[in-house]
């Protein structure tokens, strides 16, 4: 075998190898979504406290159409509502307010109508330092959506 005959085959293989990683982590990503479905992408989460955890872990990675899979009200996933630019917009700009290097959720949280609840979500590494947060979380009745975060502490002075 020649030289350049070898080396056309490993580029190819190279590429190949390539090829399945990349298919292999999308599968990944498409596997690890926030909850339920509606229509074909997922939506909500299965408790207050993973739609709280997996929404402050998606505004560190600036992650906006995962947060947008993650706020809502009681009537479902707030994008079916505002659409997908809308939601994702409104997401950037919590990511900015948010965006902590940590959280740690406070027990007991104060349950209110209709399965909503309100937890005191304690933020390190904001941009204004440490803050404590009240997160609004709601059900549609199957999965949890964070429906409002009060701001006010996050805003720069």
């Amino acid at each position: 075998m020649r030289t350049s005959d070898r080396a056309g085959a490993g580029g190819r293989i190279a590429v190949m190898i390539m090829a399945a990683a990349g298919f292999a982590l999308a599968g990944c990503a498409s596997r690890g979504g926030a909850g339920a479905e509606y229509g074909t992408n997922l939506y909500g989460a299965e408790s207050a406290e993973a739609a709280i955890g997996r929404f402050l872990d998606a505004a560190k990675q600036r992650d906006y159409a995962a947060m947008a899979r993650l706020f809502g009200t009681d009537d479902g996933p707030a994008e079916l509502r505002w659409g997908r630019i809308e939601t994702e917009q409104r997401m950037f700009v919590l990511a900015g307010l948010l965006a902590p290097s940590g959280y740690r959720l406070r027990p007991n949280p104060v349950a209110g109508a209709g399965g909503a609840s309100r937890w005191m979500v304690d933020l390190t590494g904001t941009r204004n330092g440490a803050v404590s947060v009240p997160f609004f979380i709601v059900s549609d009745g199957s999965r949890w959506f964070v429906e409002r975060i009060g701001t006010e502490g996050l805003r720069t002075p």
